[in-house]
């Protein structure tokens, strides 16, 4: 794991990134404290890029493909930053001299075993959660219903909209996958759920998703996140773009923009956090993440008790009526007071916390964005040393400050330079 902090206002960005780096070999986790993750993308130009999650491509380390970036591609000015991270990605598809095509199916079958993990790991969490009523289900059950939500989720977005396949992929490359990777998919389903004695249905909805997981906008897979940071020509304030990327699939990698982060005349600064980051969104948010779904779940779980008191308290209704009460309150009321809710804690949060740190950010001089990056990775790794954790956070922290005037400048970097 790791921990990455971009902090930006109108006068620069400043990217710190610890390095360390978790190995895991036949069980037993090994971390090494001496991998940088935040580099220069081309020499001269305002632009930073950092690496967070798998630390690879097909076996080879980012450092290499950034350095062939450098020395190969040779990226002039281009007018937005969006514009560097499209073209840095663009350059690993097909790029055969790294990512030899016999070896594409090998990658396939990592990004879908990667999925099939979460299929298993999604219905381990129906399981312990789903009370009484989900224990006494068979565990076949229980993986349908994990494997019926993911087919779902991969063609539709909470909000009931379509899911759009990446453009990264030409037209048609759904039927290409199916066609090419049967072998692979057959493979490991077999592996997978053949204990389990899956409905048909189940095993198709299986087909679906090895295609799926490769087109869609949705990354449930072990991923890389880019971080790209600074300026182009025409960007007059900082920018931060990250892109997810996975695996490659006929020449081509997945990937896609994950979010988009830019200063400007009314949004005067913003932190970014990354990956292994909590100890972070505690300070800035004022409660720990983990421990702020922990609250939500709970509170909605007692309140559907509560409501399943009421109904019963009340003798001479029939059962028609209790359920008619039940589904009104369970199905419409109690989401509404608990979004109100869930709306007043962060209006609280945004008011107390986070507003009075952006505030004092919007007038720091960029040697204090640098200290404020490195402090705020300093506190992740603080946590994993004190609570005797394994350290997937450590080691030296590398900052580096980006300004359009100065551009890209080391503020600490392991073993100097």
């Amino acid at each position: 794991m790791t921990s990455e902090i971009a902090v930006m206002n109108q006068r620069g960005v400043a990217l710190a990134a610890d390095s360390a780096v978790t190995l895991i070999d036949g069980g037993v986790v090994v971390v090494r404290n001496d991998q940088r993750k935040l580099f220069n993308l081309a020499n001269g130009l305002p632009l930073g890029v950092m690496f967070f999650g798998v630390a690879d491509m097909m076996g080879h380390p980012w450092e290499h493909l950034i350095e062939h970036f450098q020395k190969k591609a040779r990226p002039g000015p281009l007018p937005h930053v969006r514009d560097y991270a499209a073209k840095f990605t663009g350059m690993l598809d097909n790029l055969e001299e790294f990512f030899p095509r016999e070896r594409q199916k090998d990658d396939y079958k990592r990004l879908l075993a990667s999925v099939f993990r979460y299929v298993f790991h999604l219905a381990q969490y129906i399981r312990e959660t789903g009370g009484a009523e989900r224990a006494r289900v068979s565990d076949a059950e229980i993986l349908e219903e994990s494997i019926e939500h993911i087919w779902r989720v991969y063609q539709q977005r909470e909000d009931g909209s379509s899911r759009p396949d990446l453009a990264c992929f030409p037209q048609g490359f759904a039927a290409v996958v199916a066609r090419d990777y049967s072998g692979t998919v057959d493979e490991l389903i077999a592996y997978g759920f053949s204990n389990f004695n899956l409905s048909q249905t189940a095993v198709l909805r299986l087909r679906d998703i090895a295609v799926y997981c490769v087109v869609k906008d949705l990354f449930l897979e072990d991923v890389t996140g880019l971080v790209f940071a600074g300026y182009g020509t025409d960007e007059r304030y900082p920018v931060v773009v990250t892109y997810f990327l996975s695996a490659i699939v006929g020449g081509i990698v997945k990937r896609a923009e994950a979010s988009a982060d830019a200063i400007d005349g009314e949004l005067r600064s913003k932190i970014r956090i990354f990956a292994d980051s909590e100890v972070t969104n505690a300070f800035i948010r004022g409660i720990d993440y983990g421990l702020e779904r922990r609250f939500y779940g709970t509170l909605q779980l007692m309140m559907q008790g509560l409501v399943d008191h009421v109904v019963s308290a009340f003798p001479n209704a029939d059962q028609g009526q209790r359920e008619g009460v039940r589904k009104q309150f369970q199905g419409h009321i109690l989401p509404q007071y608990l979004n109100t809710f869930h709306a007043m804690m962060e209006d609280y949060q945004q008011q107390t916390y986070i507003n009075p740190v952006l505030r004092v950010l919007e007038i720091a001089a960029r040697p204090e964005l640098a200290e404020t990056a490195r402090d705020l990775v300093a506190l992740n790794i603080l946590k994993k040393r004190i609570m005797a954790q394994h350290q997937t956070v450590g080691g030296a922290i590398d900052v580096a400050i980006i300004s359009r005037e100065d551009g890209f400048k080391w503020w600490t970097k392991q073993g100097g330079g």
